[in-house]
């Protein structure tokens, strides 16, 4: 006769069992949905980055994803390609660009990250041509279908030849960091910049000798939050027309040499500038012999603006003044101390 007892036992061992196999069946179920899930993304993200580097006109760039791959299975997913080539022919430029990686977690899709090895290489039908080297350049984007809502971007090490193909005369920028911020602000588009120890070195034909700069530059353009928007129209990348606010710009030459300038701007339809910047300018002699240096032809110019500023100043060599910008012509006050040529 069998123990009553054992019968329990062998009936509750056989409920665990099959709830253990209902379990594992429902994660198998979940793993293979998601997964399913995963790689329907992954095909989606790969036609529509297909979509949007098509040039899709005679008129549009044409962008390569060179040995494009979706990768970050289970938990991110994100765009890879070995190499990108740009090729504008309405603008006549093309590219090639570094080995290009992002990464985005599968929950929050609409924010990523994303890293370019460096060369660069920028070729112009204008007879110019571009090459960039950098030791790290990688941002942060959050975006949707309308476009970009912000973006940071980041460089360490940079070095930017720019060469005249005609005489083969090379300029070179050189900066130890730099950043590039921007977002959505309503209609308007906020950005941020900022670049520390930055040095020109000109070709011997125009000889440049400014030390090394550091500045950053914060700036509202009205308006223009559209130019975030892949599919914006050309009115929204025009400057010509437009207007914006200068919250803070400061350019640092060293040795307590230091201007600091804030207001609105506007660019007229000739590509003149008019607005009203305030403006603090530390050593106005090391500013002036710096320039001077730099630009021996505008030595008189400089001159002239370091009397006005010395006067305003009440014979200090800091201080602060409000500049005036009318179609290109400054002065300070109702006193003119120099031309802008238009943009």
């Amino acid at each position: 006769m069998e123990c009553p007892m054992a019968s329990s036992t062998r009936s509750g061992q056989t409920a665990v069992t099959r709830k253990v196999v209902l379990l594992g069946a429902l994660v198998a179920l979940a793993m293979g949905v998601y997964s399913g899930g995963w790689m329907l993304a992954a095909t989606l993200m790969r036609q529509r980055v297909s979509e949007l580097f098509d040039g899709g006109d005679a008129g549009g760039a044409e962008v390569r994803c060179n040995d494009m791959d979706i990768r970050g299975y289970p938990f991110r997913i994100g765009l890879f390609c070995s190499s990108i080539t740009v090729d504008d022919r309405f603008n006549g430029i093309s590219a090639s660009l570094g080995a290009f990686r992002s990464a985005a977690r599968v929950y929050a899709p609409s924010h990523f990250v994303w890293e370019m090895d460096s060369p660069a290489e920028v070729r112009s039908a204008l007879g110019f041509s571009f090459s960039a080297q950098w030791e790290k350049l990688h941002s942060s984007a959050s975006a949707w279908f309308d476009g970009l809502s912000r973006s940071s971007l980041v460089t360490e090490g940079l070095k930017i030849d720019a060469t005249a193909v005609a005489d083969r005369s090379t300029a070179t920028v050189r900066s130890e960091h730099g950043e590039f911020h921007i977002r959505r602000n309503g209609e308007d588009l906020d950005a941020a910049a900022l670049v520390t120890n930055a040095s020109v070195l000109m070709p011997k034909a125009t000889p440049l000798t400014l030390p090394p700069v550091s500045a950053s530059l914060d700036v509202t353009l009205l308006g223009k939050a559209a130019l975030l928007d892949p599919a914006h129209d050309a009115a929204a990348a025009e400057l010509y027309g437009s207007k914006g606010e200068i919250r803070r710009l400061v350019i640092d030459l060293g040795e307590g040499r230091v201007l600091t300038a804030s207001g609105p701007l506007s660019v007229g339809d000739d590509g003149n500038l008019s607005g009203k910047l305030h403006l603090e300018l530390e050593k106005v002699e090391g500013w002036k012999e710096a320039l001077t240096t730099a630009f021996p032809n505008s030595s008189e110019d400089f001159d002239n603006a370091a009397k006005v500023l010395a006067a305003l100043f009440g014979g200090k060599d800091s201080g602060s003044a409000e500049l005036i910008l009318h179609e290109g012509v400054v002065s300070v006050g109702i006193i003119p101390i120099g031309i802008l040529p238009p943009l």
